[in-house]
């Protein structure tokens, strides 16, 4: 009788051990979906603005201005109205504008527009940062800084709080894009100096098909917002502890679909620019990051 109330006992101690470890598991699958549902969209949005101008690659903005950027022309418009106040359009005739043919996403610092530019597809590899001197209401190209060839094509470029740059270098091809580089630089004495190459976590390279990041950019969280080419969503990424790029999570139905953006660093909310392509240009107020 002993030994039959014994094994009794044993049965009720793993029984109750087998309903331990499947609360367990349940709990296990419960937090890893929980997880995936917190990797898509985690903030409200609003678009304040909407302006009806026809761009093909991307946005930059500063505190009065915006700037529609196309593949070899730039317009210069009133942050608030959309009024187009100066326009800049490459001259072939001119040897210093000649090798103009697919400008990118760009960036403002100080008086100064920032944009990537390679010649893609006739020469990918041919990348250059090109500068504009925007006081007051002009835009004046004034340098083209020509970049070490192998990378990629350019297609963005952005400056960090911390004083740092950072150009993304696309490759494209559904089993070639996953080659695509984000490179840090120091800038000093009119050049850039590379410090870190980083890959593209593979969450993101995923969600880009057979094309590749079209656009960067440092938000007001310290975190890096990037885009794809069309999809109207952002990847958000950070560096980790190991000193790689992190996917967080990802941004949708932000108004924008792909293509170059741009935060807004001169405005109080959070606001992040961006277009569609051939239709708008839109700066969407991210309610949440302050």
């Amino acid at each position: 009788m002993e030994g039959i109330m014994n094994k009794q006992g044993a049965v009720k101690v793993l029984r109750s051990r087998a309903v331990t470890v499947q609360l367990v598991l349940l709990s296990i699958l419960f937090c890893v979906e929980v997880e995936a549902e917190t990797t898509e969209q985690t903030h409200t949005y609003n678009q304040p603005k909407i302006f009806p101008i026809k761009v093909t690659q991307g946005v930059a903005v500063d505190g009065g201005f915006f700037y529609a950027i196309s593949n070899t022309s730039i317009d210069k418009c009133d942050k608030q109205t959309g009024e187009v106040v100066a326009t800049w359009a490459a001259d072939k005739r001119l040897a210093a504008q000649k090798h103009f043919k697919h400008l990118n996403s760009g960036t403002v610092v100080g008086a100064k527009l920032y944009a990537a530019h390679s010649r893609f597809p006739l020469a990918p590899n041919d990348c250059s940062v090109e500068i504009w001197d925007i006081s007051g209401k002009g835009l004046d190209h004034v340098q083209s800084i020509h970049m070490p060839a192998g990378h990629g094509s350019l297609t963005w470029i952005d400056r960090h709080k911390d004083g740092s740059w950072w150009m993304c270098y696309a490759v494209y091809g559904k089993t070639k894009n996953k080659q695509t580089k984000l490179i840090k630089y120091r800038y000093e004495d009119g050049q850039f100096s590379e410090l870190k190459t980083y890959s593209f976590p593979n969450e993101v390279v995923a969600r880009w098909g057979s094309m590749s990041c079209s656009g960067g950019s440092w938000g007001p969280d310290g975190l890096l917002y990037t885009t794809g080419h069309d999809h109207a969503e952002a990847y958000v990424l950070d560096i980790d502890a190991e000193g790689g790029l992190k996917y967080l999570r990802t941004e949708k139905d932000m108004g924008f679909y792909g293509q170059g953006i741009a935060w807004d660093r001169f405005a109080k909310a959070a606001v992040l620019w961006g277009i569609v392509k051939n239709k708008k240009v839109c700066a969407t107020r991210v309610a949440a990051i302050k």
